[in-house]
Parts: structure tokens; sequence; C-alpha cells
């Protein structure tokens, strides 16, 4: 009887892996449509996945989100729709970078302000331990930072590197970034 069960057990098992893997393989699809969409701003796509009930926060191998695309290539409008709908905007990619990251990076700025106010932490860090303000720092987004640091952004958080936001102005030779962290240190 041992050998039996063993024997059906043996047959079932690739059965299941298999089935495991067509799944995995689906929703990596769906993920990659999905942000497809998020990523050109196809609107009419995301908007019936919405009225479907598609999982906002379906995240491809990379761990991006439709909101990390849409935030990334200054979709404002799918951004605002995403985030009305439940897109998780703390949500990280396998980097651990988040959408307001994405929007920082590219200087997408109207995106990046919908995201600051969001529920996410401000001082949220990616892998690196680099925050949105070292982002905003690095790139030169002063506005952003502005409103980062009036938000509570940590401005002597440091990255696994021993980088600040300060730091990272100084050796970018940005004055006008190093004006406004030594200010807002200073008010600390």
């Amino acid at each position: 009887m041992r050998l039996v069960t063993l024997a059906l057990s043996l047959l079932v098992m690739p059965t299941l892996a298999v089935a495991q893997a067509e799944a995995l393989t689906t929703k990596q699809r769906l993920a990659e449509k999905v942000n497809a969409a998020a990523k050109v701003n196809n609107t009419a796509l995301i908007d019936e996945y919405i009225r479907l009930g598609g999982d906002l926060n379906i995240q491809d191998k990379k761990g991006y989100s439709p909101l990390i695309f849409a935030a990334y290539y200054g979709h404002a409008q799918l951004v605002e729709t995403l985030l009305k709908n439940g897109a998780n905007p703390c949500l990280k990619d396998q980097r651990g970078n988040t959408a307001l990251m994405g929007a920082i990076f590219k200087g997408n700025v109207s995106v990046a302000y919908k995201l600051m106010n969001s529920k996410c932490v401000i001082g949220q860090a990616n892998k690196a331990n680099q925050t949105a303000l070292m982002y905003a720092s690095l790139f030169g987004r002063n506005e952003i930072a502005k409103k980062l640091i009036q938000q509570g952004a940590e401005i002597d958080a440091k990255d696994l590197s021993g980088e600040s936001a300060l730091s990272v102005a100084e050796k970018q030779f940005n004055s006008e970034m190093v004006q406004l962290l030594r200010g807002a240190k200073s008010r600390d």
C-alpha cells in the first residue's frame, strides 16, 4: 500500500509543480501587460483592469508595479487613478525603490507631490538605505527637497556608503541644495 501511495504522490507532484509554474507564468505575463499599459499611459486598459477587480499592486520580476511605472514616466492622472483605486504607494521594487523615488529620479514634480501626500513614511529607504531626500539631492530636485524637508524628511540619514543628502549635494556642487539642507539642519 505504501508503494502505491508513493507512486501516486510522485505522479501528482510534477503535475502540481507544472500547474504552479503555469500560474506563476500567467501572473508574470499579466504583470508585464498591466505594467506596459501603465508605462505608455494606456488609461483605457488600466480602467478596464480596475473595473474587473485587477490587483493594482501586481509586480513583475523586478518588483515594478503599475504605480511605479506611471510615476516613473510622469503620468500624473494615471498615478491619481491608481492611488484612488488602492494602489500601494509604499510598495518597493526589488532594489527597494518606491514610486516616489522613481518620480524624483525622472524629475516628475507633480507626480512626486502626489506621492508625497500619500500614506507612506517620508523617510522610506531602499536597500542601499537611500531616501527620497537623497534622491532629490543627487538629481538636483530642489523644490522637491524643500517639500520633503517640510514633511519631516531626515536630513542626517546616511546610506550604506555613509553619504547623506548634504554630502551628496556637496559632491554635486549644488550650492542651492547645500544651502537648503544646512538651513534646515540649523532649524532642527
